[in-house]
């Protein structure tokens, strides 16, 4: 076990640390400069000052306790979603874990364009590193709706093997959403997982 935290299997390359724990002491002997570099690949601009002790009390809660599987954050714009997983993500950044955040349509227009002909990344290129990080935020999913208004069967899939992955490497997964999940517009088989995730329902107040 990691000699620092003892919660989690020190990496073999790392010696004694883990991956987490290691990167923590990676960010103590940075400039400043370079970890704010750092932080603004994950957090935009707009919610760069968001911060834990903002948002209420279960939500704190959620980010101070275990999880396995993830958070689902639905409500409608302007609700404090985005602000809350960026507060969510800030913190998981500083205690050392891997953090990465997409934007649920750019993402699969991304995987689009890798089916182009000049294409210089691969679809599997784009989608890995998304399976491995350690904290994956995903925002405002269901958007890449076909005109029968349900999700795209190359979205459905994206998101599929996404979710997935991550359950079963215990990988948790932040999602924010305008929709209840019922009204998503994906198949059963993707409800289903969503349900496992820990749902809450974002309204004016629900920052402080």
């Amino acid at each position: 076990m990691c000699d620092q935290c003892g919660l989690r299997v020190a990496d073999s390359v790392l010696g004694i640390l883990c991956h987490v724990c290691f990167r923590l002491h990676q960010l103590g002997s940075m400039p400043e400069l370079e970890v704010a570099r750092e932080l603004s690949q994950v957090i935009p601009k707009k919610f760069i000052v968001a911060r834990i002790e903002h948002l209420n009390k279960k939500l704190q809660d959620v980010i101070h306790g275990d999880i396995d599987e993830g958070v689902l954050l639905w409500g409608i714009s302007g609700a404090g979603k985005s602000y809350a997983m960026a507060a969510m993500a800030r913190t998981y950044f500083f205690q050392g874990f891997g953090v990465k955040r997409v934007h649920y349509e750019s993402l699969c227009l991304k995987l689009r364009d890798t089916f182009k002909p000049r294409a210089t990344q691969t679809e599997w290129g784009i989608i890995e590193p998304l399976l491995t990080c350690d904290k994956l935020f995903i925002e405002d999913l269901g958007t890449a709706k076909s005109l029968g208004g349900t999700e795209t069967d190359h979205s459905t899939r994206t998101f599929t093997l996404i979710l997935d992955q991550r359950m079963e490497e215990m990988l948790p997964t932040f999602v924010t959403t305008n929709k209840s999940i019922e009204n998503l517009g994906f198949g059963e088989r993707v409800i289903d997982r969503l349900r496992t995730l820990q749902v809450f329902k974002m309204g004016p107040k629900s920052r402080r």
